[in-house]
């Protein structure tokens, strides 16, 4: 699962948010809606508009085409600044989370300056941003439920989503709804049909993050996959303990997902950052013991080191059209002087980035 509103260590914490509603011609009380601005990036709310808070200048951004093999990864919004990185390493850049409301508006959380210089450092680097929309958020599906319900909620939320893109010069959403039962068929189809329709003839993605089995994906059907243009397939949480993100769960999912009639060019394998039980950062883990990014147990602590993650990656590869990080702020990263023999390259991205390009590594 992808948490909201979950610090580095794990922690949850409570935040002043703003709402932003689709405009349909009804409010008049700023660009995407009635947001207020950021001044200097303190994450107050003031008068103005987001673009004084940072907001890249509005113009057409031209992107190279993405590869066939796509690098995927979340970057939470409560880490803060990206200042470590390593952006040249990515294809799509999911910055996490703004939050569904019922009535189809989108709260986003201040400050919006890091999402606004994200944007800038991910199109400097080739790379395409996204804002993805939902989380965990304690298994309460019901804001995602209620919203897709009705037409009118529906094209309240399609309306903000496409103010954001213009607002940000975002290149897509990416719909974290965990998780679509049986029960909304229609409607989570319905919600990909109208997202798509607003925002591919602008050349905007449309992905969603979704479960690695039957269970919580009862809803997403071969209807609804062709409005969709990548799916994220979070294979972690498997257990509290070697269960949690082993080889054998990344094969699993991904052929489930392409039983479901998901193409394999949109299959993106996930991969975790972190640690079970105790959600601990591979960072940390590597931090208490450099060796421990070569093996995939710390302790009592289990998760994926370099090995297996260069393993999934050529899984991905052969099986599906991409892989994807939950979440890059876990990641190991050199010192500020560079790595050396002493302190070699740990990051996971890293390691990636070796496997799905091996002939730009030395």
């Amino acid at each position: 699962m992808h948490s909201r509103q979950r610090s580095a260590s794990g922690l949850g914490f409570s935040f002043p948010v703003w709402t932003v509603a689709g405009l349909l011609g009804l409010i008049a009380c700023g660009p995407i809606g009635g947001v207020g601005a950021d001044p200097a990036g303190s994450g107050g709310q003031g008068s103005g508009t987001v673009a004084s808070a940072g907001a890249p200048a509005t113009g057409p951004v031209v992107l190279p085409p993405p590869p066939a093999f796509k690098v995927v990864g979340y970057w939470p919004s409560w880490v803060g600044p990206s200042f470590n990185l390593q952006v040249s390493k990515l294809n799509y850049i999911n910055y996490a989370f703004a939050l569904e409301n019922p009535d189809g508006t989108i709260t986003v959380t201040p400050p919006t300056k890091p999402l606004a210089d994200l944007v800038k450092q991910g199109h400097a680097a080739g790379a395409r941003v996204l804002l993805s929309i939902g989380g965990w958020n304690g298994g309460d599906a019901s804001a995602f439920s209620t919203l897709s319900a009705s037409p009118t909620t529906r094209a309240t939320f399609v309306a903000a989503v496409d103010n954001l893109m213009d607002q940000f010069q975002l290149d897509g959403i990416d719909i974290d709804w965990e998780f679509p039962r049986a029960d909304v068929t229609a409607s989570f189809t319905a919600l990909m049909q109208e997202l798509s329709a607003t925002l591919k003839p602008k050349d905007k993605l449309v992905t969603i993050a979704a479960a690695p089995s039957s269970y919580g994906s009862e809803g997403i059907t071969a209807d609804a996959l062709q409005y969709i243009d990548l799916v994220n397939i979070m294979a972690y949480d498997g257990g509290n303990g070697a269960g949690h993100s082993p080889y054998a769960l990344a094969q699993n999912s991904l052929q489930f997902w392409l039983a479901k009639g998901l193409p394999a060019s949109k299959a993106v394998l996930g991969v975790p950052f972190y640690s079970q039980p105790g959600h601990t950062a591979y960072s940390a883990l590597v931090g208490m013991d450099p060796s421990a990014a070569n093996s995939d147990q710390l302790n009592d602590q289990f998760y994926n080191g370099i090995p297996t993650i260069q393993a999934k990656t050529s899984l991905a590869m052969t099986t599906g059209g991409g892989i994807m990080a939950w979440d890059l702020s876990q990641d190991s990263h050199c010192p500020s002087s560079g790595c050396t023999a002493e302190a070699p390259d740990l990051s996971l991205l890293s390691a990636i980035y070796a496997a799905s390009h091996p002939a730009a590594t030395p």
